[in-house]
């Protein structure tokens, strides 16, 4: 009688045992944080909303190999960018939590033909009403990514480079309301693209202008500015004050000139310079020969006196002072001394 007692009581303990096992292994601790994905004979069965306990065998949660590979590109606080896993395939739990999709930086083109660097972000999470879709993706990451960088693209190359700051809300807005619409669009309307089953509460972007040295090929001109860091300096003077305009052009203005003396005086021949040239006086210098650096030899080396010009009644009789310049460049340059000669030889 002991012993059947005994085989009861160690079949019902081996019951219990079993029951706890099952029950801690199919307890699933779902809710708005995180769900689970179900299926029956193969196909989709619907996704858990509360903690509970799946007593049906037939019953089973998409896990390990056979749960869903659903990941996004992000970035963490200090910029870095990584691929980010909203599924735990070890126990078959999809997040339901907001997430922030951050695609890499890419190019976009304004419609002045100006490159800028844009970093958007889209804050989203998965509608546990339409959770089978993404489950059932392939590339859910690469087609969310790829429809946010063509959304912000077509909405910034509608604007000027010097607008995209402006109309940035705007921008930001326009993205918003199409991926909202894609994935609930308006009533009698078709969706514009295939719904990833999300829900999106922001996209954002920030921008920034690729930084491109200056380009010192002196076929650009004589400060080594090419055509789009000009297009730079036309924007940026564009609203400026029209007195800081005047002193940035005369400053542009010697800087030419400078670059010029620099590279006559590389050349290696004799070069002068008037200050009138220079720009540092508003005298003019009229010169006996055409060109200021072309100085040839005087015809005589005695310069004869020019009598005295008699004034015209009315006139001072003071004599006019006499340009130094002028009085330089009429001289013309001098003449070469004969060598000496040498001493004879003694024979």
């Amino acid at each position: 009688m002991l012993e059947i007692v005994a085989i009861i009581v160690a079949v019902l303990v081996g019951l219990l045992l079993a029951f706890l096992v099952y029950r801690s292994a199919r307890t699933y601790d779902a809710g708005a944080h995180a769900t689970f994905i179900t299926t029956k004979g193969g196909d989709f069965y619907g996704a858990l909303r509360a903690p509970m306990t799946i007593w049906n065998p037939s019953i089973k949660v998409l896990r390990d190999k056979h749960a869903p590979d659903i990941k996004i590109m992000t970035a963490d606080t200090s910029g870095g960018y990584f691929e980010k896993s909203l599924v735990n395939r070890r126990t078959g739990e999809i997040s339901l939590r907001v997430h922030t999709c951050a695609p890499r930086p890419f190019m976009s083109t304004t419609t002045d033909k100006r490159q800028l660097l844009i970093k958007p972000k889209v804050a989203f999470h998965l509608d546990i009403d339409r959770i089978q879709i993404p489950t059932q993706m392939e590339s859910f990451g690469t087609t969310l990514t790829s429809r946010i960088e063509n959304l912000f693209d077509n909405a910034i190359s509608e604007y000027e480079d010097q607008d995209v700051f402006k109309h940035q809300r705007e921008i930001e807005q326009r993205v918003l309301r199409e991926l909202q619409d894609i994935e609930e669009p308006p009533e009698g309307e078709r969706p514009t693209g295939m719904p990833l089953g999300i829900k999106v509460y922001e996209a954002m972007f920030s921008f920034e202008r690729p930084q491109k040295p200056i380009n010192k090929d002196l076929a650009n001109g004589p400060m080594a500015y090419d055509n789009e860091h000009l297009d730079d300096l036309v924007d940026m003077l564009e609203k400026a004050n029209p007195a800081t305009v005047e002193v940035l052009m005369r400053m542009l203005e010697l800087q030419t000139r400078q670059n010029i003396v620099q590279m006559l005086c590389k050349s290696g021949g004799l070069v002068a310079f008037t200050a009138s040239e220079l720009g540092l006086s508003e005298r003019t210098v009229e010169r006996a020969h055409n060109g200021a650096n072309i100085m040839k030899p005087a015809e005589a080396t005695i310069i004869a006196a020019t009598p005295a010009a008699t004034p015209a009644p009315g006139e001072s009789p003071v004599a006019r002072p006499v340009d130094p310049a002028t009085a330089y460049y009429s001289l013309g340059a001098p003449k070469g001394q004969p060598k000496a000669a040498e001493p004879a030889k003694d024979s």
